[in-house]
């Protein structure tokens, strides 16, 4: 039998939402979970990166539609929620992905800058979490946090980024805490916390940086999550990802 047949496709008419999809991280994700026999939304600020996502995985017969967005945009998160409800009436995964990467001494960060950044990487999550926990509270759901090694206690930090870094440790706090609140409602609530991926943040903003960690990679860890067959097990937990250990 051929293991690609659409009745085999452990994430078949499971719609799932992906923040930041336009590029790295978050377009792997998608095309990984459409692999698995998801119906892709992919949201975005940037509409180029978008089609760009999007033409790749239709042109591979994969099931795949973008929206753009800013998920620190409060009514802009609202109406793109209802739209889900409307046309697909559930949302089965949410990727919070999307991010922004700020640098510069802590003493001289401008507060706009502070704010946009919590905006997007913490409070778009937040958002976008709470309408997802209304969209899944009748068959469950899946959330995915993506928060960062530097995220996690004990491990290295970084002069010059004090708010990326504050973001992602909030992220995992985010996480667990969720991961409680979904529990009655069969949502599970996990996070991931990569090292250093080859993606063009990182090249941006340490390209003396060298990783073997891509982001396929990443995407393959958060499409195991995302599978309830085999990983139903795991709530509130944060995985880490780091390809120096």
């Amino acid at each position: 039998m051929d293991i690609s047949t659409p009745s085999l496709l452990p994430l078949e008419k499971h719609v799932a939402l992906i923040t930041g999809g336009g590029r790295g991280i978050g377009a792997a994700t998608a095309e990984a979970l459409a692999l698995k026999g998801a119906r892709i939304i992919v949201v975005s600020r940037t509409e180029k990166e978008l089609t760009d996502t999007i033409t790749r995985l239709s042109d591979a017969g994969l099931d795949a539609s973008a929206r753009v967005l800013d998920i620190a945009d409060d009514v802009a998160v609202e109406s793109m929620f209802k739209w889900i409800a409307d046309e697909f009436s559930r949302l089965d995964i949410l990727v919070n992905n999307a991010a922004i990467l700020i640098s510069g001494a802590f003493e001289d960060i401008d507060m706009k800058d502070w704010d946009r950044l919590m905006a997007i990487n913490l409070r778009g999550a937040v958002l976008c979490s709470r309408y997802a926990f209304r969209l899944m509270r009748e068959h469950g759901g899946i959330i995915i946090n993506i928060s960062s090694l530097g995220g996690l206690q004990n491990t290295e930090k970084f002069s010059g980024y004090a708010a990326y870094t504050v973001s992602k440790f909030a992220l995992i706090g985010l996480t667990e805490v969720l991961a409680v609140e979904g529990k009655a409602n069969n949502i599970r609530v996990n996070c991931i916390a990569p090292g250093a991926v080859a993606t063009d943040m990182l090249r941006s903003a340490a390209p003396q940086l060298y990783t073997c960690t891509t982001p396929t990679d990443i995407a393959k860890v958060i499409a195991f999550l995302c599978d309830s067959s085999i990983s139903s097990c795991i709530n509130g937990t944060t995985l880490v990802i780091d390809s120096n250990l």
